[in-house]
């Protein structure tokens, strides 16, 4: 295994997967009720959401998969979740996408409109309903 690669328990992949699905649930109800709750920034919340969505399926579709997980460098996880998964599958690039913003959405001041919250947000539906099909 290499070193950039950690192995992953059934029972961490059980766990990644509760995570996958929260983060996307709670994405889902800050899209609801967010504005009307005052909550600010909450593109940048939903895709923050999002992406966390999206590194916690990928951890669980690659675990399932493979017995294993990226380590550190998240980027390490599109090329083990290609690997992981059919080919022709979009699971990978919808991770990139996510992975992609994730700076913006968690560590910089810069805010992200409604749209590309939306965006980041049908990326990790579509990679918690590929972890869903497994």
């Amino acid at each position: 295994m290499s070193g950039r690669l950690r192995r992953i328990t059934p029972a961490e992949v059980s766990v990644r997967s509760r995570h996958a699905h929260a983060f996307l649930d709670a994405a889902e109800l800050i899209l609801l009720l967010g504005d009307d709750a005052g909550i600010e920034a909450v593109p940048n919340l939903i895709g923050s959401l999002a992406v966390l969505s999206g590194i916690a399926a990928a951890d669980a579709i690659c675990g399932e998969a493979r017995g294993e997980r990226a380590g550190e460098n998240h980027l390490d996880a599109v090329d083990l979740l290609r690997r992981s998964v059919e080919p022709g599958s979009t699971a990978p690039a919808q991770l990139k996408r996510l992975l992609t913003a994730k700076s913006t959405t968690q560590y910089s001041g810069q805010l992200i409109g409604r749209a590309k919250a939306l965006e980041l947000l049908t990326a990790a539906r579509r990679l918690v309903e590929c972890l869903e099909r497994r």
